[in-house]
């Protein structure tokens, strides 16, 4: 390091008083200093980051060593496997099992949305024609509350046929029973004919 300060003192100008040439030399020794500095912590890194590496190397060995001699280590990793391998087979069979029981129950809601719907539109139906019934069944009543209120006439005549030319006299049978009219009287001596 001498021979840098050396060099650099002779190109510089001689008329540079000692204070000068101290500023100088302290501006150099701390831009040495920094540049140290930088280049340490930046080795510091790269030895650190190396240092981890070669020590996760190293665990990764050892570890493969141990599991290697280890028995137990080993049976516990091969009892994990199997665990891992039955609990995705259950798992799978579970779901399985629980999403056919989830359809089945969703088939038997939908059969009784089905049911409960076409009640409801039979039902909506009736509704319908009992609502139209009870509209002609109200214009019925209306009709025949105005035709009540007005006096009756029938259209109809009544026609009498009989075969008797005198009815108004009564039969000597008849006048003697009140029970007895001319009609009755009739109906048996022609019957008392029909015997005889």
């Amino acid at each position: 390091m001498n021979d840098k300060l050396t060099q650099i003192a002779k190109l510089l100008p001689d008329s540079l008083s000692e204070a000068g040439l101290q500023e100088v030399l302290k501006m150099v020794n701390e831009a040495v200093e920094e540049r140290v500095a930088a280049e340490v912590k930046l080795m510091e890194t790269k030895v650190s980051g190396f240092l981890r590496t070669k020590i996760a190397d190293l665990k990764e060995v050892a570890k493969k060593e141990v599991e290697s001699d280890d028995e137990i280590l080993r049976g516990y990793r091969i009892f994990e496997s199997i665990r891992a391998m039955v609990a995705a087979e259950v798992e799978t069979s579970d779901v399985d099992s629980k999403i056919a029981q989830q359809a089945k129950e969703l088939e038997e809601l939908q059969e009784s949305l089905n049911a409960v719907n076409n009640k409801l539109s039979n039902s909506l139906h009736e509704n319908t024609m009992l609502s139209s019934k009870v509209e002609s069944l109200n214009e019925a009543n209306e009709q025949l509350t105005e035709s009540a209120k007005l006096p009756f006439k029938s259209s109809e005549a009544a026609v009498v046929i009989t075969n008797e030319t005198d009815s108004s006299r009564p039969s000597p049978e008849a006048a003697n029973n009140i029970f007895l009219t001319e009609d009755v009287i009739n109906l048996s001596t022609k019957q008392e004919a029909l015997k005889g």
